[in-house]
């Protein structure tokens, strides 16, 4: 009979939001190991444990590989795995700050109480305005839809999704 403290794989799989399948598969992957098998086979896992497969679930919803997981989880130096965290760290970074641009337009749009299917997030408008600085490409351009489409979107990218969103003027200048 198993520890009273050990959890079956049905109940770790189950408080895990996982599979019995899953946990078997990253066990064969040896990227999380079950804490004992019985001599009937059963596999149990300790309440513990549901710390470090929420890690690798999380690691896993960022795209990282079993075997990039595998690599981060069997650095036993700390300042070696400081190292190759900070990369994934830049990229959590970016993703958070990225869902808070997307957040941002969906806020301004429910505030503006309107959809978000068949919005103009580009217009382009064609003005001539008095001999200003703006942002400009460093090279001509032949003016076609794609040229100004591609120059357009690269110009906007620099500023941040939450300026299509808004219906404040910005703009750039091609040289001619």
């Amino acid at each position: 009979m198993p520890d009273e403290k050990l959890l079956s794989i049905s109940e770790f799989a189950n408080l895990a939001g996982r599979t019995r399948r899953r946990l078997i598969f990253y066990d064969q992957k040896n990227v999380f190991k079950l804490k004992k098998i019985a001599e009937n086979g059963y596999r149990y896992y300790e309440y513990e444990q549901l710390y470090q497969i929420g890690f690798i679930l999380r690691l896993r919803y960022l795209g990282l590989s079993v075997e990039e997981i595998k690599d981060y989880l069997s650095d036993d130096s700390s300042d070696a795995l400081n190292k190759k965290l900070l990369p994934l760290k830049h990229k959590i970074e970016l993703r958070i700050q990225n869902l808070k641009k997307v957040l941002t337009i969906l806020e301004a749009k429910e505030a503006n109480n309107t959809q978000l299917t068949n919005i103009s997030f580009y217009v382009v408008k064609k003005c001539y305005l008095p001999a200003t600085s703006f942002w400009c490409s460093d090279f001509k351009v032949d003016c076609s839809e794609e040229k100004i489409a591609s120059i357009y979107s690269r110009f906007y990218q620099s500023l941040g999704a939450v300026v299509m969103a808004n219906k404040m003027l910005s703009g750039f200048l091609m040289k001619n």
